[in-house]
């Protein structure tokens, strides 16, 4: 439902507005003060888009740096420690599920308890053999890269507009707007620049949002590429319920697993069903 009043309901009423709501006028000059309001906004919404989007770039790096690594260290404990590949296994793949299953502003602080199983696994491992002491060192680096990687992840992964910023900025918005429907003449035409200058301001608002929430990077790389963790680790892929409710990603075609929390926030206990491919 908020999706749909952000992409759709909201934009159709801007686009609108300037052709059903009457003409009106002010004996003050508009242009001086439409100026001036709209530099305003474009310097403090160029600045926030520009710091987000620097986050953004970062996090997306991180993101692919954290799951090859997982991969790493599952295919270096292959060689190192055979024996333990059933349990390193395990862990990672709670610790992947645990990862999508929370923003990702917030996975890194409630995935603590998942993360630590996972070092401890590494720190439980023997070398068997001349070849798996040789790589022995290979996986404790490993190891050390994830923790930092981790530890950036949380500091790059915060919003940098907070509320009061939203206010400044919504206040801005809807003030330029209110001044460009100040500015009609009657002519259609320029009622369709005014819905469309309008409607470019509300979608630069969107945009910085879904940069700064992270849910382009959600959308587009945190869910589809944690799947190759578990297709490396032999194990079905797994969505979040929510993210497949909100149509933030689409079901896979083959078989995959579907975490479902039984009374979040209160509980993080959930259930995980397998979807069969021709189920219904």
């Amino acid at each position: 439902m908020n999706k749909m009043i952000i992409k759709i309901i909201v934009p159709f009423l801007l686009l609108t507005a300037s052709f059903l709501l009457p003409v009106y006028h002010f004996t003050f000059d508009i242009p001086t003060l439409l100026t001036v309001v709209s530099l305003i906004f474009a310097i403090l919404v160029g600045f926030f888009i520009a710091t987000a989007t620097t986050n953004y770039l970062r996090l997306q790096s991180l993101v692919v740096v954290e799951d090859s690594t997982l991969i790493s260290i599952f295919n270096l404990t292959k060689i190192v420690q055979p024996s333990a590949i059933s349990k390193m296994q395990e862990v990672i793949d709670r610790y992947a599920i645990s990862a999508l299953d929370f923003e990702l502003i917030d996975y890194v602080r409630k995935t603590q308890k998942e993360f630590g199983d996972v070092l401890s696994t590494i720190d439980e491992l023997s070398p068997q053999d001349e070849k798996g002491l040789e790589l022995f060192g290979n996986i404790h680096d490993k190891r050390s890269s994830i923790v930092g990687t981790r530890q950036e992840i949380s500091m790059v992964a915060k919003r940098v507009v907070t509320l009061l910023h939203w206010i400044v900025l919504i206040f801005l918005a809807v003030l330029l707007i209110f001044l460009l429907l100040a500015l009609r003449d009657g002519h259609w035409l320029s009622s369709l620049i005014t819905s469309v200058l309008s409607l470019a301001t509300y979608l630069v608002l969107v945009l910085l949002y879904e940069v700064d929430s992270n849910i382009f990077l959600e959308e587009l790389l945190a869910y589809e590429n944690s799947q190759q963790i578990f297709q490396a680790i032999g194990t079905l892929k797994y969505f979040p319920h929510h993210a497949l409710k909100n149509q933030r990603i689409k079901a896979p075609e083959e078989d995959y697993r579907v975490g479902v929390f039984k009374n979040y926030p209160h509980s993080l206990e959930k259930e995980i069903k397998i979807i069969h491919k021709n189920s219904n």
